[in-house]
């Protein structure tokens, strides 16, 4: 049995019952909210504290949620290349401005269904985390090809036709211990970071019938490479 065959069983449940802790939170800030309204005085902190810490436990269920592919989606027919191009022009004025770029995107549309915003919150964190590498210096190569999988080929993906997109950067790398560890939820080594970017990647991706893999050696960079299934 696979690693990943191993902790399946563990993320179904982390999913539920993030569900069920998302409805009760939901449910305690809501009628929080209606005592904070009418409160004075010491008591009025008092809620105040307590509908924090409420907020904070949503705000958990929803990762926890996400990490086990459970949140909610808008999926839509789009093209990813020019979705990719429109997120890495504005990063360009932002975190990589300082960071070279190269496009290598196939001359044809490539049209996956999933939700677009989210999709762009997957670049977002892939090219946060590729100049946090290189300390905002270096260079980036993006890439989109088409990819004819067979079952099992890359994590638990059916055979199929498949729209692959690659980040690849200069940065600094990682040991083989923390490349198995990138995609686990609370592990990181960006000090002041939760470790949970990568993990919703994952499970967004994952929920979408996609992958996304990471290929890395210490000193030497790393790749992030992205499938989702290719639609007419």
């Amino acid at each position: 049995m696979s690693e990943l065959e191993e902790i399946d069983p563990l993320v179904r449940l982390a999913g539920t019952v993030a569900h069920e802790l998302n409805n009760i939170f939901t449910a305690v800030t809501g009628n929080l909210s209606l005592l904070e309204s009418g409160a004075q005085g010491a008591n009025a902190g008092v809620i105040s504290d307590v509908l924090r810490t409420a907020n904070r436990g949503i705000e958990l269920s929803q990762k926890l949620q996400a990490f086990a592919g459970r949140q909610k989606l808008n999926r839509t027919l789009f093209d990813l290349n020019q979705s990719v191009a429109t997120v890495i022009t504005g990063l360009k004025r932002s975190v990589l401005r300082n960071v070279d770029i190269d496009l290598a995107l196939l001359p044809a549309a490539c049209f996956v269904m999933a939700d677009e915003e989210k999709f762009h919150q997957v670049l977002e964190e892939l090219a946060s985390n590729a100049a946090a590498a290189m300390n905002q210096r270096g260079w980036i190569i993006v890439r989109t090809e088409h990819a004819a999988l067979s079952s099992r080929e890359v994590g638990k993906l059916p055979d199929g036709q498949y729209v692959k997109l690659t980040l690849r950067d200069s940065g600094s790398g990682m040991s083989q211990d923390v490349m198995r560890r990138a995609l686990d939820p609370l592990f990181s080594t960006r000090p002041g970071h939760q470790g949970w970017g990568l993990a919703r990647c994952a499970g967004f991706l994952r929920q979408c019938g996609g992958e996304i893999t990471l290929t890395s050696t210490k000193g030497q960079g790393t790749a992030a490479a992205i499938y989702l299934p290719k639609r007419n």
